[in-house]
């Protein structure tokens, strides 16, 4: 019966295994606009809260700020509209777990805390009477793939992806052909582990 009872608990035990996870991340911002890309990137930290199930399941929630910008290491001069964007993201990944690797695949929610406006330099352009106007949604969908190694019991290393699943140019009624955008990154991640 004591048996009975060491294994039910030490079982218990492992499956109310919490972890919490600091992390920061830097990569390439893909910015997926009408027929052509434009590149950037993409940095953010956050926090985690992961909870094990057993073993090799887990699922983690999270919360980042995220910037996207297309000129991190430059300037727009005069009559330049570039992007930059900053989000704040709620992840929910799923993950799988074998020996130090985790690969993980979940939705994030993001929200747009400072959106970018429209820059038109010319009045005569028909583009004009966007000028000045938010250019993104306040709010999209996108799904995070994640692959990493735990290099000990306090950190690891990771490559994350996000990948929106939504248009977020925000569409104005001017009669203006606005297109389609897709914001997707590729990131790698150094985390502590706690």
């Amino acid at each position: 019966m004591m048996l009975l009872l060491v294994v039910t608990v030490s079982g218990y035990a492992q499956e109310k295994k919490w972890e919490h996870h600091l992390h920061v991340s830097g990569g390439l911002l893909i910015d997926r606009e009408w027929e052509k890309s434009k590149t950037g990137v993409s940095m953010n930290i956050g926090y985690g809260l992961n909870y094990y199930f057993s073993e090799h399941w887990s699922l983690m929630a999270g919360l980042d700020i995220r910037r996207d910008t297309e000129n991190f290491f430059s300037s727009v001069g005069d009559g330049g509209d570039t992007d930059d964007f900053t989000f704040l993201d709620i992840p929910l990944s799923m993950q799988y777990h074998v020996d130090r690797w985790s690969f993980g695949l979940g939705p994030v929610f993001s929200f747009c805390v400072s959106n970018d406006s429209y820059y038109i330099d010319s009045p005569n352009s028909p583009y004009s009477a966007l000028d000045g106007k938010e250019k993104i949604k306040s709010f999209y969908v996108g799904l995070q793939p994640s692959v990493k190694y735990r290099l000990s019991r306090y950190f690891l290393l990771g490559i994350d992806g996000q990948f929106g699943l939504q248009d977020v140019n925000k569409s104005y009624d001017l009669n203006i052909p606005i297109g389609h955008k897709y914001l997707h990154n590729i990131v790698a991640t150094f985390g502590v582990v706690f």
